[in-house]
């Protein structure tokens, strides 16, 4: 209740119950506490620790009403990881997906890095996912310089993409890759309904049959990966603008952020593959992977 309705219920002043909770709570027969709702889960943490080999493995709690609810909370916790543990004058790199873009919307602290995304631009998607926009608004945002990637994610041949990277943008874009101090991902299913593909995945017979085939579990940077982790396809792989597997296992600290069960099986090829050093998600996905790990 409210002091007024306290007062109304007791027959006396308002001040007077004012004066009689001050000297309850110096008595501590009032105490007033701020209970976390969203409470540590260091088992399971450590665990996907000793499992996969990570530096940090965060978990936060899972909401069963709002997967934009869970996915909100994996970025606040993946915002604060990453404000403590870049030190400034470094190079980011920012790969794609709604959970990166809600990492990076929580994130307030002025860091003086220069920030550069991981991939190209993927056509038929909102503005506002595409990771040049959301990249250059973060940098804005925190004071940062922005290094542009004007390209596609993907284009028709390997011929093509090797010709875009001798363009002088492009690969100094590219060099910048070479030297990243952190990067922050995501991954996903692009079979999924809730995934953003471009159509053009679907006209082409390549990228149409690794999408059909049953040895594909998703996707990180648009790299095809098997549930061991390795690439479904070496020769698709090249039309790819974007870092390769190879510079990302080199990056110093990786960063994954993921928000849904249903990215288990991309999640583990990713973690088998030892491509992340830090993996934010939710309870129940964590657990999920763990005890298929134990079946």
């Amino acid at each position: 209740m409210t002091q007024e309705e306290i007062a109304q219920r007791t027959g006396i002043s308002r001040s007077r119950v004012q004066r009689l909770l001050e000297v309850a709570k110096r008595e501590g027969v009032v105490e007033i506490r701020l209970v976390n709702p969203y409470p540590s889960f260091s088992e399971v943490e450590v665990e996907l620790e000793k499992r996969f080999g990570l530096q940090k493995a965060i978990v936060v709690y899972t909401s069963f009403r709002s997967d934009d609810l869970t996915r909100r909370s994996i970025g606040r916790a993946a915002a604060r990881y990453l404000e403590s543990a870049t030190r400034g004058n470094e190079i980011l790199g920012i790969g794609w997906g709604r959970t990166v873009y809600e990492t990076l919307n929580y994130v307030n602290r002025r860091m003086p890095l220069t920030v550069v995304p991981l991939i190209g631009a993927v056509g038929q998607i909102s503005p506002r996912f595409q990771v040049n926009e959301f990249a250059s608004r973060f940098a804005e945002k925190i004071g940062a310089t922005f290094v542009p990637l004007y390209a596609p994610a993907l284009v028709d041949s390997g011929k093509i993409a090797q010709t875009l990277r001798q363009d002088q943008s492009i690969a100094r874009v590219m060099k910048l890759w070479e030297t990243l101090g952190v990067a922050l991902i995501g991954m996903g299913d692009p079979r999924r309904k809730e995934a953003f593909v471009p159509q053009f995945f679907y006209n082409d017979p390549v990228s149409s049959a690794i999408l059909k085939s049953e040895e594909v579990v998703g996707d990180v940077l648009y790299h095809f990966l098997k549930r061991d982790g390795s690439l479904c396809d070496s020769l698709f792989d090249r039309r790819i603008i974007g870092i390769t597997l190879e510079q990302l296992r080199k990056v110093p600290l990786v960063i994954g952020v993921t928000d849904a069960s249903w990215k288990k099986d991309i999640l583990h090829a990713v973690l088998e593959g030892q491509y992340l050093d830090v993996l934010v998600t939710d309870l129940e996905t964590a657990q999920m992977l763990l005890g298929e790990e134990k079946t």
